[in-house]
């Protein structure tokens, strides 16, 4: 098994169901809807290469249509389900994406209301927009509208575009630029890496049940409905994330595996939460891999161990999958919880480099991690200097994250080597926030850090006025949130007079751990 049809036809095979919000769905019932799916899209142009980009919740019809799009030999363009209208013409438009495919409105989130404020000549290679809705709207005079239901009544197709080394999925990562690169993996590494998982997690045995709380957009949510499938085990996908909603289901369906960021678990098994009430509320759950995003909880693993929840802290980026390598059970507390692990492939390495001198550095010496698997990504999609520029001469990833190497073809990450802000779960530019600070009245210069609140990370913006200017910090606010949606946009503007430096010899550098303090400070004081 080494493409994505081949992976869905298993999933059928194996009897695999899905549990969504309102019904039950079968993987032969996505098998034979992609199909259909598959032959409409042939119809309208789509062909071998073209991307298709998915702006869409956890719903069954992303599934058939992932399956639909790679047996095409087509791309799937990853377009996060929170992004507003300037990020989702910006990925659209830079993919030359030739589709979209777009969910009406579900949960109370008007996703066409936000296309309507996409202007047409941002996303000139669109030609179809497909909805999942009940009736078709044209958007744009260039591209054809239709509906999803219109398109899975065509004749089956059975032809299969796709091999091994044929690109599957493009997914965006953030850097030090405004613009996220897109880290594109082919059939074989998706495939060969939900496998993987499926033998570390164990998911293959007896009364295994994924409850898919995380969006396929990003690749932590991705990997783990692909693993279920490869597994070929129940499925229960929930179209959103409501913490009391998703600490019935774990106990309804007796979910065992779960894969959630630490304010979802902290949530589940909060005050509000009177499903969780007793020591061990969960008592099928297995194994729950956690993303710890947010500086204000770093006492949740521990908390959540002792609602008999089996945390497991892993380490993924897009480029790697977002279980590169993960904690095991056997492990102490203190060493599960740490972000990192061993390695899920046997043929995949780690390494940590002396960024000064690089000398490859002995375990437990702190460095920048390099990473080797034969399912990394494998290229930045149209970005081929981006490519050469990440990658060794003998084919590691250069991560720009620094952490130390164990025993054991293991290591701990423990940080970022850049500046890259985790807010809601995502990993996010802070120059795409400055940027948009620095487009409000009176600002001459921006700098954002993120900082630890009750709501999860937030970021705060620390601002230099321009000449003869004051900045209105609500007003500075307001114009950010009219570009960028409510987690990007900053919770404070703060002028000063300059940025914290450090006079080095490589350059000046600003002290942004300084900033974060002062940004700390601010918030604690109100002020």
């Amino acid at each position: 098994m080494q493409t994505i049809p081949e992976l869905f036809r298993a999933a059928a095979e194996a009897g695999v169901s899905i549990q969504t919000d309102e019904h039950s769905v079968t993987a032969v019932d996505l098998e034979r809807q992609s199909r259909a799916l598959a032959a409409s899209l042939r119809a309208l142009g789509v062909e071998p290469g073209d991307r298709v980009a998915a702006w869409l919740p956890n719903l069954p019809q992303y599934l058939s249509l992932y399956a639909a799009v790679t047996r095409l030999g087509a791309i799937l363009v990853a377009v996060n389900n929170r992004f507003g209208a300037a990020e989702v013409a910006d990925i659209v438009g830079r993919s030359e994406s030739k589709v979209l495919v777009v969910a009406s409105e579900v949960r109370g989130i008007d996703y066409v209301a936000t296309l309507r404020a996409i202007d047409a000549a941002a996303v000139p290679a669109l030609r179809h927009l497909i909805l999942i809705a009940d009736g078709a709207e044209t958007i744009w005079p260039h591209v054809g509208a239709v509906t999803f239901a219109s398109l899975t009544d065509a004749a089956p197709l059975d032809d299969d575009c796709a091999g091994p080394d044929t690109l599957s999925n493009i997914f965006t990562t953030s850097g030090t630029t405004a613009a996220p690169k897109f880290a594109a993996h082919a059939h074989a590494g998706v495939v060969g890496h939900a496998l993987d998982v499926v033998d570390v997690l164990e998911m293959r045995a007896p009364g295994t049940v994924s409850l898919q709380l995380l969006p396929f957009c990003g690749v932590f949510g991705f990997v783990q409905v692909i693993a279920a499938l490869a597994a070929g085990v129940k499925m229960v996908m929930p179209s959103g994330f409501d913490a009391r909603e998703a600490a019935h289901l774990v106990i309804e369906h007796k979910a065992t595996h779960l894969l959630a960021t630490d304010d979802m678990i902290h949530r589940m098994i909060g005050p509000g939460c009177e499903e969780a009430r007793s020591d061990t509320p969960f008592p099928h759950l297995k194994a729950c891999a956690f993303a710890l995003f947010n500086t204000y909880l770093t006492d949740l693993p521990a908390r959540a161990e002792a609602h008999g929840i089996p945390m497991l802290a892993p380490f993924g980026m897009s480029e790697v999958f977002s279980v590169f390598a993960i904690r095991r059970h056997h492990q102490p507390m203190i060493d599960r919880h740490r972000a990192g692990g061993t390695l899920v492939n046997p043929r995949a390495r780690v390494r940590a480099r002396n960024p000064e001198t690089g000398e490859i550095l002995p375990d437990f010496e702190a460095g920048e991690l390099e990473l080797y698997s034969p399912h990394l990504f494998r290229e930045y999609f149209g970005n081929s200097t981006a490519t050469q520029a990440a990658m060794t001469d003998d084919g590691y990833l250069k991560t720009g994250d620094v952490g130390y190497t164990e025993p054991g073809n293991a290591f701990t990450y423990l940080q970022r080597g850049n500046d890259t802000l985790r807010l809601s779960g995502f990993l996010v530019s802070p120059a795409e926030i400055e940027t948009a600070v620095m487009a409000a009245p009176g600002v001459a210069d921006a700098q954002v850090v993120a900082v630890g609140t009750a709501g999860g990370n937030r970021p705060v913006a620390f601002v230099i006025e321009q000449a003869g200017a004051e900045v209105d910090e609500q007003v500075v606010i307001a114009a950010v949130g009219e570009t960028l949606p409510k987690f990007k946009t900053p919770v404070r503007v703060i002028s000063v007079d300059a940025f914290p430096v450090t006079d080095g010899a490589n350059g000046t550098k600003i002290q942004r751990t300084k900033l974060r303090e002062m940004a700390q400070a601010a918030l604690a004081g109100g002020r």
